[in-house]
């Protein structure tokens, strides 16, 4: 055992997102008492620590939380901030923490974020993707991560290329140099192979410094691929339509960033190729929050419904995503009863039914032109009651 307690068995608390950060506890015998981080990032690190020398009773641990107020939410520690780049950068600050949500767990960055900016490029022309990590103080140790083509923070997957290897007194790091190696560990030298990339595409790279100590560095693109300097408008994490009980369609979008965006268009075809709009959605004009929308279709046709995403600039561009279908009709209960009543309570017509086709049952509805009550009965016994113009 080891120690000024002669302790087995070590909890270690320490001020900060990293094994490296400061110790505020290392004991086995007297308690901690409460603990609060001080350090920019607002995070504390535990870590158990045993020599395997003896069995004994053990002791236990009560961790809990309370709001946190200091990590780096504002800042690109996070990839839903990330920073767009399309040019060498000649002075990048290093990261105060690890920000709010930890997403390079992948691949060789399972050891997780420490001090990390993220990053985003778009491609303008295609080629190679390759880049130097700089530091200003070469003893300071940056790791490397990229992940793509096109996928979003919520859905980063391992990264295509990772360096997870200690760089500290060793100098750059990043794509290139040589190397022909797609991901290597703590042991490796430092340089991955470069990415072979096409017009239209987009990645997110994350720069992870292991301490603290951290100084700033230079980012240089030394690959033949030429990057877009015009941000995307939007970056569209998902896009679909979903039936609901009530006799509508709710279409869903989800975006992870947005610049300069006006408002989206949302279009509905019966056929897949003719669309026709039916409404508009003000946008948020510039964010880098995930934010979500939401829109009904009251009217849809039974069967399949297709719907199709348009977002429009300030400055009138605009562009038309992939459409989503989905198949309204099977998740409906059927009517088994219809009861039209004019708006005085009287009863106008009654008639069975087995559909769970609404439209169709409306519109078949013999009726004078005019405004009516319809109430409907369904199998289940469940009833609905809506109003309707007969023209």
């Amino acid at each position: 055992c080891f120690g000024p307690n002669s302790c087995c068995d070590y909890l270690f608390i320490l001020n900060g997102p990293a094994p490296t950060s400061p110790v505020l506890y290392n004991n086995c015998v007297a308690s901690p008492g409460t603990i609060t981080a001080t350090n920019a990032t607002g995070c504390l690190t535990f870590s158990f620590v045993s020599d395997g020398s003896v069995q004994l009773g053990g002791w236990a641990a009560t961790l809990s939380c309370v709001a946190c107020g200091g990590q780096n939410s504002g800042l690109n520690g996070d990839c839903t901030n990330s920073t767009f780049l399309c040019a060498n950068v000649a002075s990048q600050a290093a990261a105060p923490g690890p920000g709010i949500a930890s997403n390079g767990c992948a691949g060789c960055m399972v050891g997780g974020e420490n001090y990390s900016n993220w990053f985003n490029i778009s491609i303008q022309t295609s080629g190679t993707l390759a880049f130097t990590i700089d530091p200003s103080n070469n003893a300071n140790d940056f790791d490397v991560a990229v992940y793509g083509p096109n996928v979003t923070c919520g859905a980063l997957g391992s990264p295509i290329r990772c360096t997870a290897a200690a760089s500290a007194g060793n100098g750059n790091t990043g794509l290139g140099n040589g190397a022909v190696d797609n991901s290597e560990n703590v042991a490796g030298d430092q340089w991955v192979a470069p990415i072979n990339v096409t017009a239209g595409q987009t990645y997110r790279i994350l720069i992870n410094g292991w301490s603290a100590a951290n100084s700033p560095y230079a980012i240089n693109f030394t690959g033949t691929a030429g990057l877009n300097c015009t941000p995307l408008p939007i970056e569209l994490e998902s896009f679909q339509c979903i039936p609901t009980t009530n006799n509508e369609i709710e279409i869903h979008w989800v975006t992870a960033s947005e610049v300069n965006n006006d408002y989206f268009i949302i279009e509905r075809s019966i056929d897949g190729i003719h669309y026709e709009e039916f409404a508009r959605v003000q946008g948020n004009g510039n964010s880098n929050q995930t934010l979500e929308y939401i829109v009904a279709d009251a009217n849809p046709v039974f069967g399949i419904n297709y719907y199709r995403l348009t977002q429009v600039d300030y400055n009138g561009n605009r562009e038309i995503f992939d459409p989503s279908s989905c198949n309204y009709g099977d998740q409906l209960k059927k009517i088994k009863e219809v009861l039209i009543y004019d708006l005085n309570g009287q009863l106008i017509l009654q008639q069975a039914e087995n559909t769970a086709d609404l439209k169709t049952t409306i519109t078949s509805l013999q009726v004078p032109a005019g405004m009516y009550m319809l109430y409907l009965v369904f199998e289940d016994g469940t009833s609905q009651v809506r109003k309707f113009v007969k023209i």
